[in-house]
C-alpha cells in the first residue's frame, strides 16, 4: 500500500480471478491416463468438499512452470496435491508469497523475514524399463522397524540429496536466505502411516532407545547412525551433516499433505452435500512424559472439540548447521523439533497427529 500511495497514480490494471484460474477439472488427457485418485476427486460425491475448496484456492494460485494442470492429473497427482497444501498453508499462515520464480517453488515473506521452500515428494521405486515396482505394505511390527531403519531413510535421503545437488543458495534471488526443503512420502499408498519416525532419524543420523526406570520415567538414550544400507545402495546417514548441507536451514514434513486434508478442510467449511460425514482416526502426540506411545484418537470431523487448521500436523525439522537458522516465530502454528546434544526437543501443538485415515459416510 506504501509503494501504491507513493506512486501518484490512481488507476491500476488488475487481472480478474477468471483471466489466471486454472481449470484442474477439465480433462487435458485421455480418460485412461488420469491418476486414479484425481478421478475419484473429480467424479466421487465423497470428494466433492474437497473439490469445492480446491476451486476456492484456486482464485489465487499461480502456476509459474505451466503444467501444474497436467501433471496434477495424472503421474504427479500426489506431488502437485503437495504443492497446493504447502501454498494453502502459507497462506493460512500470513505467509506472502512471490510466484513469479521458478525456483524455489515459494518464494514467501512474513514479518519482514524471507524463506525459500521447495516442495518435494518420495516417490514409488522404479524398475530396470522405468515402471513403478509396487513396494508391499509391511504389517508385521518387525517387518516396519527393519524397513525405518534403512529403507525408508534411503527413500528420503535420494529426494533431499537430489535437491542438494541442485545447489539453490547459488541463485541470485535466493543467495543469502533461509532455504527449506518441504518433503512427503508418497512411495507406497499407506506409506504416510508408518514412516514418520524415519525422516528424523536419518536428518541427523541418530536413532534413540528408550527405557524406563524404577519409578516409571522414560529415559531416552541417542543412538549414532552412520549409514543406511539396503543390498548394494548404501547412503551416510546425517543430512544435515553432509557437505554444503549447512545452506538448508530446515525440513519441512507432514503426513497430512492430501486428498483427505483438503477434504476435511472443505467439509469444515460446510461444502460438503447433505448425507454426508467423515470419521477420522489415527495417532497423535502424547504429552505424557513418562509415556513411550502416542495416542490414539477418533472423532467426527465436525466436532467443535477437535478442530483442525491447514497447519495441524506439519512438522519442521531445524538444521543444527544452518548458516541462516529459521526463526520458529515465523511458522508458529506447526511443530518444531530442534537437535541439540544428541536429544530431540519437540515443540508441539496440544494435537498434533502423526498420521490418520479419514472415513466417507455417505447416506443413501
Amino acid at each position: 500500500m506504501n509503494k501504491i500511495e507513493a506512486s501518484g497514480e490512481s488507476i491500476f490494471p488488475v487481472l480478474s480471478p477468471e483471466s489466471i484460474k486454472l481449470d484442474l477439472f477439465t480433462p487435458v488427457v485421455p480418460i485412461d491416463k488420469l491418476h486414479p485418485s484425481f478421478k475419484a476427486l473429480m467424479e466421487s460425491p465423497g470428494y466433492y468438499a474437497a473439490r469445492k475448496i480446491i476451486l476456492e484456492i484456486l482464485d489465487y494460485f499461480f502456476d509459474p512452470d505451466g503444467n501444474f494442470v497436467e501433471q496434477f492429473q495424472t503421474s504427479g497427482f500426489d506431488a502437485r496435491m503437495w504443492e497446493l497444501y504447502i501454498y494453502r498453508y502459507l497462506r493460512e499462515s500470513g505467509f506472502e508469497l512471490d510466484r513469479r520464480y521458478r525456483n524455489p517453488d515459494f518464494y514467501c515473506t512474513k514479518f519482514g523475514a524471507t524463506v525459500c521452500i521447495e516442495a518435494m515428494t518420495v516417490y514409488p521405486t522404479q524398475d530396470e524399463k522405468g515402471q513403478i515396482a509396487k513396494a508391499p505394505t509391511p504389517n508385521d511390527p518387525e517387518e516396519i522397524k527393519e524397513k525405518l531403519m534403512d529403507f525408508i531413510p534411503i527413500k528420503f535421503g535420494s529426494a533431499l540429496f537430489s535437491k542438494l545437488k541442485k545447489r539453490y543458495w547459488e541463485i541470485p534471488h535466493i543467495k543469502d536466505k533461509p532455504i527449506v526443503f518441504a518433503i512427503a512420502d508418497f512411495h507406497n499408498p499407506f506409506s504416510l502411516l508408518w514412516t514418520y519416525s524415519a525422516l528424523p532419524n536419518y536428518l541427523y543420523g541418530c536413532s534413540h532407545e528408550w527405557s524406563h526406570d524404577e519409578n516409571g520415567n522414560l529415559i531416552i538414550t541417542p543412538k549414532p547412525i552412520s549409514i543406511h544400507k539396503v543390498g548394494e545402495k548404501e547412503i551416510p546417514s546425517g543430512f544435515f551433516s553432509l557437505p554444503d548441507a549447512e545452506n538448508i536451514s530446515a525440513v519441512l514434513f507432514s503426513n497430512s499433505g492430501t486428498i483427505a486434508k483438503f477434504n476435511r478442510m472443505g467439509h469444515l467449511a460446510g461444502y460438503s452435500p447433505k448425507g454426508v460425514q467423515m470419521i477420522r482416526t489415527g495417532d497423535c502426540y502424547n504429552d505424557d512424559p513418562k509415556s513411550d506411545k502416542p495416542l490414539s484418537f477418533s472423532y467426527v470431523v465436525g466436532n467443535p472439540h477437535f478442530p483442525e487448521t491447514w497447519g495441524q500436523g506439519l512438522s519442521m525439522f531445524h538444521n543444527p548447521n544452518a548458516l541462516h537458522p529459521i526463526y520458529p516465530e515465523l511458522f508458529s502454528d506447526i511443530a518444531h523439533h530442534i537437535f541439540q546434544n544428541g536429544q530431540m526437543h519437540s515443540f508441539v501443538k496440544e494435537f498434533h497427529p502423526f498420521a490418520s485415515i479419514t472415513q466417507i459416510l455417505i447416506e443413501k
